[in-house]
């Protein structure tokens, strides 16, 4: 049976109200309630691929190295399936530079002395790869040095986000330098499997992968 003209009148606004009601209902939860905080590493191509035969060290890797360069000319250290790229010139003076968060945008005097470099990589093996360097130094603000590590799993998009950490020496906790300075973020080349971004200073560096909320630092194991 039709319902009378005036039932049904009244019964649509009835329907809209509560209609209304709930839409305005979820608009008041979607402006209180917390959201978590996702955040996924710029891709970008990158200048260093790994290729077969570096890739084959990977998890075989783990040592320590040593290197003695000039600083005067450009450096490219492969590092198994990492890479270090050092311009010339990048390295300050190693005993009037200064080191600290205080001093890595500060302008100074390149080093011109041989430097003899040691460099110890760990849990090559896994997705958190590190690499740490000795002695510490800073480099010259006004030239780009950049650290390539290779992540076979920086393809899986379930793990979409990936950082490369800075761990002070003698500490255990790693930290994200982007936070603060912009121009020291990651990026992600997945066709490449590299983790990669610039670095302003030694000593050490490690890979974290993560699928949400980014974390404010790692402690290592």
């Amino acid at each position: 049976m039709r319902k009378p003209m005036l039932a049904r009148s009244t019964a649509a606004r009835l329907a809209l109200l509560c209609t209304v009601a709930v839409l305005l209902g979820a608009c008041g939860e979607s402006n209180t309630a917390p959201s978590a905080r996702r955040s996924t590493t710029p891709e970008a191509t990158s200048m260093f691929v790994p290729d077969a035969a570096s890739k084959a060290l990977f998890g075989v890797a783990d040592g320590t190295y040593v290197v003695t360069f000039d600083p005067k000319k450009d450096q490219a250290f492969y590092l198994g399936p990492n890479h270090l790229n050092m311009p010339a010139n990048s390295v300050c003076n190693l005993l009037t530079s200064g080191y600290g968060s205080q001093y890595w945008d500060a302008p100074c005097t390149p080093q011109t002395q041989h430097v003899t470099l040691t460099v110890t990589i760990k849990n090559a093996a896994s997705d958190h790869p590190s690499v740490e360097f000795q002695p510490a130094m800073r480099f010259n603000p006004a030239k780009v040095v950049q650290l390539f590590m290779y992540v076979p799993n920086a393809t899986l998009q379930d793990a979409s986000n990936w950082l490369m950490l800075y761990c002070p020496t003698g500490s255990a906790t790693c930290v994200d330098e982007s936070k603060t300075d912009p121009s020291l973020t990651s990026y992600v080349d997945r066709s490449a499997n590299v983790v990669f971004r610039r670095i302003k200073h030694f000593s050490g560096y490690v890979i974290t992968g993560y699928t949400d909320t980014p974390p404010d630092d790692l402690v290592l194991p």
